[in-house]
């Protein structure tokens, strides 16, 4: 356990909560403890179809051991866009929608600073683990631009004991957001992976561990790499895809075709090395190695004091943007992963205790199938052209006003008005971010398009208008907001993107075991991303996080 706080965690303590339930801390299991161990599990881009799709590859250990021990929301969605991996993580965290949290994109542009900035950026902090003098700005990470408490801050706060004892949280992920995010401000520490090796920023430490040293020294990446990737089962079992080697599919750099078997050696030179695990499934298995190492150095589970664990498989994702989400391989990448969460839980058992520790699963957004594939089926999908966009909108504002320079930036489906120049200029900006939404509108891929005058008064109420206004922020984002029709996409001819309103996109899992948890409990009423904070603190009994937004399902808290 740790026992020296952060001043990050003393700031936290005195930030008042505003979430719409109760502040009470009351728990609902009716156990004397907490779990000694809370495991937070994120899968990079998983549709929650997949549970279904892919079930009969699934053991009985892993996603089913948490339907048969536990409760599944069925209806569970994000209630906000975009569906990025940044916000969709910090929404899990947080309790609440990036319209308080900040956390808009996994890149947006920043009036105040004139640039693109990133959602886990930190330049006053350095990089930890990285070899050199000079490691450049792949370590320098930290939660700051995240402006609201975790529901993993607030555990440690409230189970905090007089003789210093704290829980300990720690964050692992093959990306860094995937670890900072879920972590929260106060984590004892966050890893990510960088050329085969778990690494981390000087805002959580100075130095890494020796457990760390001596796991990143070991062979463990290198044995993965050398085992190459092949299907795990025979090719006839993989009902729920299309054929190995289809059009729809990408291809590692320097490989011929998408197919079975993968030499990952071979491929790795010119795939970023030891990072070309991160794009499979062996990417999955290392992240478990580590989380197991994590628990046996740090204690974690130790006692009575609740410590967090916070996993974010980031491979799924990578596969999934590959290869698409009817392809062989990523059938096989859940079907090892499914071995992996029964290794976890497994391991949980014997070195926490059966009945001492909670698991939940859930993820930071799904992913739209690849509209050529729709398409050849006679589907109204497709592909978007941002460039072709801006300039035409350009061009507009340069018929009707005179000038094409209005528009400062478009991003993230964004147009971001030059306010100063249009002070300068006399122009009323709502008027132009009006016309803009106008001539976007007319474009045969433009659903709707909604402008900051209507998302800064809460004008929509239900439907992806209100997802929409939820992932927007009033001081980050653009002042008109592109929705495209569904089905649409901004992303190469292979592979599969994510990022809209919409049901494939929003759709994920949410499954739960634990103490005080029903046992094989499913809901079909609709939950949200930012439900999930409020309801472990429900559970489990601490204040919910300063900026919730979320409500406790109620479902799970029912006796």
């Amino acid at each position: 356990m740790s026992r020296l706080f952060s001043a990050i965690a003393a700031l936290l303590l005195l930030t008042p909560s505003v979430c719409l339930t109760a502040q009470t801390p009351q728990a609902y299991n009716k156990k004397d403890q907490p779990p000694r161990l809370i495991v937070a599990i994120t899968v990079d881009q998983m549709r929650a179809d997949y549970l279904t799709r892919y079930e009969s590859g699934f053991g009985e250990d892993g996603f089913r051991r948490m339907f048969d021990e536990g409760f599944a929301a069925m209806e569970h969605h994000f209630g906000f866009a975009p569906t990025y991996t940044g916000p969709g993580h910090a929404s899990i965290s947080t309790g609440t929608t990036p319209a308080v949290h900040g956390i808009i994109s996994n890149n947006w542009y920043s009036r105040s600073e004139g640039r693109v900035v990133y959602c886990a950026e930190d330049t006053a902090v350095r990089a930890v683990g990285m070899p050199g003098t000079n490691p450049g700005r792949k370590g320098q990470m930290s939660p700051r631009r995240m402006h609201a408490s975790s529901w993993a801050d607030e555990l440690k706060l409230h189970f905090s004991s007089p003789d210093g004892l704290q829980p300990t949280v720690i964050g692992a992920s093959m990306k860094d957001r995937g670890a900072i995010l879920p972590a929260g401000h106060a984590a004892d520490a966050a890893y990510w992976l960088n050329a085969g090796d778990f690494i981390t920023s000087s805002h959580y430490m100075d130095a890494l561990p020796d457990w760390v040293q001596t796991f990143n020294a070991s062979d463990a990446a290198e044995n993965l790499l050398a085992g190459g990737w092949d299907l795990r089962d025979a090719a006839a079992t993989y009902r729920a895809s299309m054929a190995d080697n289809t059009p729809y599919e990408g291809t590692f750099k320097g490989g011929e075709r998408p197919t079975f078997p993968y030499d990952l050696e071979a491929l790795a030179e010119k795939n970023g090395g030891l990072d070309i695990l991160k794009a499979t499934p062996m990417g999955n298995a290392l992240l478990v190695d580590f989380g197991l190492t994590a628990i046996d150095a740090e204690g974690l589970g130790a006692d009575a004091v609740p410590d967090v664990l916070a996993l974010s498989f980031s491979s799924t994702d990578y596969v999934g943007h590959r290869f698409g989400a009817h392809a062989m391989e990523t059938e096989d990448t859940y079907r090892r992963l499914d071995d992996q969460l029964a290794r976890l839980f497994d391991a949980l058992d014997e070195k926490v205790g059966m009945g001492q520790w909670m698991a939940f699963l859930t993820a930071d957004h799904g992913a739209v199938t690849v509209p050529g594939l729709e398409k050849s089926r006679g589907l109204p999908v497709g592909y978007w052209n941002p460039e072709a966009m801006k300039a035409r909108v350009d061009t507009a504002l340069q018929v009707r006003f005179g000038r094409d320079d209005l528009v400062l930036k478009y991003d993230n489906d964004q147009f971001f008005l030059d306010r100063p120049l249009l002070l300068r200029a006399g122009l009323d900006a709502d008027a132009v971010a009006r016309f803009i939404a106008g001539i976007a509108e007319t474009a045969p891929e433009v659903q709707r398009v909604l402008t900051a005058a209507d998302l800064r008064v809460g004008r929509y109420n239900e439907g992806p208008e209100a997802s929409v206004q939820q992932g927007w922020h009033a001081a980050a984002s653009g002042d008109v907001v592109v929705m495209l029709k569904p089905g649409y996409l901004e992303y190469g001819r292979t592979g599969t993107s994510h990022g809209s309103p919409y049901a494939y996109d929003t759709h994920v899992p949410f499954l739960i075991l634990g103490p005080g948890v029903p046992e094989d409990w499913r809901t079909y009423s609709r939950t949200y991303i930012r439900d999930i904070a409020p309801t472990l603190s429900a559970l489990i009994g601490f204040p919910r996080p300063s900026g919730c937004t979320g409500r406790p399902i109620e479902d799970l808290l029912k006796e």
